[in-house]
């Protein structure tokens, strides 16, 4: 059921915007806000109420790991598909960046509850910092112009998910729960809209198009095939059980990042491959994992 209900929301906002209903701008705004307001709210909200043990450190050790092994054959492969340098620099980044916050989050989030939307945020923590750095570095060496590190600091510093991460740990980590519990209703009450809202936004923003083909198949293949490889190796290596293997394999999936089509318009890069691909690779994801929480 809960599967069904995460998949009607976003055919529900598809057809508003077949129907006329929606635009896309209302996605990118809709998006806007659940990056700014709803989603750091939803990883304030989990965070707080989790058991904070040392073995949760493997969780970002493991997305930096898969993340870096995406990144790594991806650019070993690159030369057969004979790409412009635009359109290598998306194969890159959509093959390593990793799409946690507004795609797995929701999942994690239904079937799991807060404990494994907590998880997720772990390993988030790990790919997302590769994703802010060696990401946003490659989007900038193969477009327009040359890699600043002030730039890629700011990236970082000006991450809304990344706040609300921190500041949850440390309030946790230091007991103040009582402190701020009179601002808890409050938050609960927007970390409630946090799945909605991105399910639409992506109905909103599906435009599935082919554009060279041999590319986008390699950037599937990584995602989905590839990176469940490294997966399954890391909970291998680490003697993974129980939510942390689940989470492990289940979030080094997730198709490629939206934050790529924010690379690929600001850096110059192949927009439209980039756009097309993030489309056709949610299709694929809405279908995937599912597929995956119900056999782990």
């Amino acid at each position: 059921m809960s599967n069904l209900l995460v998949i009607l929301l976003v055919i529900l906002g598809y057809l508003l915007k077949r129907l006329g209903i929606a635009r896309r701008e209302l996605a990118d705004s809709l998006i806007r806000l659940v990056f700014y307001v709803f989603l750091p709210a939803t990883l304030f909200y989990s965070l707080l109420q989790l058991e904070l043990k040392k073995e949760l450190l493997v969780l970002p050790l493991a997305g930096i790991f898969v993340a870096s092994f995406c990144y790594a054959f991806a650019y070993l492969i690159r030369k057969p598909f004979r790409m412009e340098k635009k359109t290598e620099g998306s194969f890159l980044i959509t093959s390593g960046m990793m799409n946690q916050g507004l795609f797995m989050y929701p999942f994690f989030l239904v079937y799991l509850g807060t404990k494994g939307l907590s998880y997720v945020a772990f390993y988030d923590v790990g790919q997302a910092f590769l994703g802010l750095t060696l990401g946003y570095y490659i989007a900038i060496r193969y477009g327009s112009e040359s890699a600043k590190v002030k730039n890629v600091l700011k990236n970082m510093l000006s991450f809304p998910p990344l706040w609300a991460f921190s500041f949850s740990l440390l309030v946790n980590y230091l007991g103040f729960y009582s402190s701020i519990e009179a601002i808890i209703p409050l938050v609960e009450l927007l970390h409630n809209c946090t799945t909605p809202l991105i399910m639409l936004s992506l109905g909103i923003f599906l435009e599935p198009r082919i554009r060279k083909l041999n590319a986008m198949f390699g950037v599937i293949s990584i995602r989905f095939v590839f990176a469940m490889g490294v997966a399954i190796l890391f909970s291998l290596l680490f003697n993974l059980n129980g939510l942390e293997r689940i989470t492990v394999l289940i979030a080094s999936t997730a198709p490629p990042a939206m934050l790529t089509l924010v690379y690929a318009v600001e850096e110059k890069l192949d927009v439209d491959f980039t756009s097309g691909l993030l489309s056709i690779c949610i299709c694929i994801g809405l279908i995937y994992t599912p597929s995956l929480f119900a056999l782990l």
